[in-house]
């Protein structure tokens, strides 16, 4: 694994965790609607801009782990979009 392909695989999880981790803030803020939504836009944007990092590098280096890491945030935007939901709801 050369150094670009560990560069793209640290910085796609790491985008991943920080969207997952806000989204647990806002989903445990009780008293507004509010923040959930901001921090649920953040969550996305911030999967959606993983998920586009590591298809772009998928194009090039066709490598399996890229297509685990596709999953994994798509996985996650829909986890985070069915929380949101029931709790609107």
């Amino acid at each position: 694994m050369d150094e670009k392909t560990r560069k793209v695989i640290i910085m796609s999880l790491a985008g991943m965790l920080i969207g997952s981790l806000l989204f647990i803030f806002g989903i445990s803020i009780t008293y507004s609607v509010i923040p959930l939504i901001i921090y649920f836009v953040i969550a996305e944007l911030l999967y959606v801009s993983a998920f586009l990092a590591v298809y772009n590098n998928y194009k090039n280096n066709h490598e399996h782990l890229y297509l685990y890491l596709m999953v994994l945030a798509i996985g996650l935007a829909f986890i985070v979009l069915y929380a949101t939901i029931q709790r609107l709801l």
